[in-house]
């Protein structure tokens, strides 16, 4: 047996350079729509400003870099498997799903031919045992509870095992699966209340394409799960975090692309593909807001429904959409790399804590499942990946819009490289009201306020309007009882004036858990530095608090302009 294994893998790791993407599996409705989209104004301007980027360049990633990235964090990570194949978190023991994600992994290392040695391949196999039997079993096999996050990327795993796993392990797989009981199975089973139901009906629509049961459940389950969908194609639960509207999209993405005939998801999620194109950062970064923001998945999850997108685009004829959703995903991509640590793990929370440190994290954030929750999404992102689609200028690139976004309580704007969310009523818990990120080409994501605030004081609502929208200039003002901010974008930084008040609070990083921001204090210039990048912030004078405060990019410092009303702050880049 392990010669005819070891046989199976030369041979695919021979064939696996020639593996090519499956854009079109499965699809038996096209994904792009000409529906209508309540951002088509921005969209427009958007399409109507490519013309005028003049300094574009493409990120220099291709489809081997998602594998380059989930090989590392692989043999990283395998070290914490057990010999039943589940891997607990080092640090607090929870294991979660990072067995089937692991399986998935694995899977895909090996049928790409990047990966075949012997040994990982059983251990990704040892994976899917524990992972299928406990599924098999029905929610009381699962300590954590979290049976519902397994059957997506088991199902993913089983379509790359069946190109190198032995034909009995396989039939074993198929007849376990088949024997799932859904309402014995899933923890939130019938209950639309959040992403969760959307996550485990995705996996039963592939157990569905597979022949392991039929798609009663997943008809029901979809239509229940309508409400969360905003006009704007995104994915709206409790705290709007942005990183479950990408999360579910993801799912979404999935199932349409393996033949979800749905015409009303068709459409959400071509609606939501290229409103997320406008929120994305120049640094290739999902939005922050609210719970699991700052997590290197939430960039995972762009990748992959971005590159499908690409491949859609491109296979029916939208060239120009194509290489701007392509050029979204190699962002994201980029975006990842920038969170490797040595040992080829990644660091889960945008911050170089240590691992045991945690900081950052959530209460159900785990380095090992965390990590591979990535790794999956790669994996899928790989698989439909095409290389043949170049990069052409993407939102992020070319900047010109605002768009506002009630539901998420959020404005988010971009013009000539900067790019800024103001979040106009605070979650009173993960993100103040007010300005929350500000990312400014040719500087670095965390030079700039990256993710506001930490503030559990009640927040303030306010009421924004767009002022000006050009290719070089966008303005925006959010209103307020007794005061008023006014934000200004364009080349090289922005201005805010804030009209009632005589003071501005301007969180900035200090300390990302190794990196020290070299801050210098000069009247009314305050200069930070960092990663070979300088940012300068005027004001008439600035006053820095002593106390540094926690926040999920590490230790943030509160600078404080102070002068008479109204009173502006300058932010520039320098180097």
């Amino acid at each position: 047996m392990a010669l005819l294994l070891a046989i199976t893998l030369l041979t695919r790791a021979a064939l696996g350079a020639t593996v090519q993407p499956d854009h079109r599996a499965g699809s038996a409705l096209a994904m792009i729509s000409p529906t209508d989209h309540p951002l088509q104004a921005q969209l427009d301007r958007y399409l109507a400003g490519r013309a005028a980027v003049r300094d574009f360049a493409p990120t220099g990633r291709s489809r081997r870099d998602y594998l380059r990235i989930v090989d590392g964090q692989v043999r990283a990570l395998r070290r914490y498997q057990t010999a039943n194949g589940e891997l607990p978190d080092p640090i607090s023991g929870k294991t979660y799903y990072a067995a089937p994600c692991y399986a998935h992994c694995v899977a895909t290392l090996a049928a790409s031919g990047v990966d075949t040695d012997p040994e990982l391949l059983e251990s990704g196999m040892r994976a899917m045992d524990y992972s299928v039997t406990a599924l098999s079993k029905g929610l009381s096999a699962f300590r954590d509870r979290h049976p519902d996050f397994y059957i997506y990327p088991v199902m993913l795993a089983l379509g790359q095992f069946e190109l190198v796993a032995p034909t009995q392990r396989l039939a074993a797989w198929r007849a376990a699966l088949a024997s799932i009981v859904p309402a014995k199975t899933y923890a939130t089973y019938d209950n639309p209340g959040n992403n969760w139901q959307l996550v485990h009906t995705a996996g039963e629509f592939l157990r569905a394409r597979a022949g392991l049961t039929d798609e009663r459940y997943v008809e029901h389950a979809l239509a229940q799960q309508r409400s969360h969908v905003t006009p704007e194609g995104l994915y709206l639960e409790g705290g709007a975090p942005f990183a479950y509207d990408a999360f579910s999209r993801y799912f979404l993405t999935g199932m349409l692309h393996r033949g979800l005939d749905d015409p009303f998801y068709r459409d959400a999620c071509w609606r939501g593909a290229r409103t997320s194109l406008l929120l994305q950062s120049p640094f290739g970064e999902l939005p922050t807001g609210y719970r699991s923001a700052q997590h290197i998945w939430n960039e995972a999850e762009l990748a992959c429904i971005y590159e499908t997108y690409a491949a859609h685009c491109a296979a029916e004829g939208h060239s120009e959409w194509a290489g701007a959703f392509k050029r979204g995903a190699r962002l994201a991509l980029a975006a990842i790399d920038r969170w490797i640590r040595p040992d080829g793990s990644g660091y889960v929370v945008k911050n170089r804590y240590p691992v045991e440190a945690r900081f950052g994290y959530e209460a159900y954030s785990e380095h090992v499942n965390y990590n591979l929750l990535a790794c999956t999404m790669l994996c899928a992102a790989w698989q439909v990946a095409d290389d043949e689609v170049a990069e052409q200028p993407a939102p992020a690139d070319v900047g010109g819009f605002a768009v506002v976004l009630p539901r998420f309580n959020m404005v988010i704007a971009n013009a000539g490289g900067t790019y800024v969310e103001y979040m106009t009523h605070g979650n009173g818990k993960y993100n103040r009201t007010g300005l929350i990120r500000v990312h400014l080409a040719g500087a670095t994501p965390l030079l700039s306020p990256s993710d506001g605030l930490l503030d559990s004081t009640p927040c303030p609502a306010g009421r924004p309007r767009v002022l000006r929208e050009t290719a070089d200039e966008v303005s925006f003002e959010v209103a307020f009882d007794g005061w008023r901010d006014t934000v200004t974008l364009g080349r090289g930084g922005l201005l805010l004036t804030r009209d009632g008040e005589a003071s501005v609070d301007w969180p900035f990083l200090e300390f990302d858990g190794q990196t020290h921001t070299a801050v210098t204090l000069d009247g009314g210039r305050l200069t930070l530095a960092r990663d070979g990048h300088e940012v300068r912030l005027s004001a008439p004078r600035w006053r820095l608090e002593p106390t540094l405060l926690p926040h999920r990019n590490g230790q943030v410092r509160v600078a404080v302009a102070e002068g008479e009303a109204p009173i502006s702050v300058k932010m520039e880049v320098v180097r």
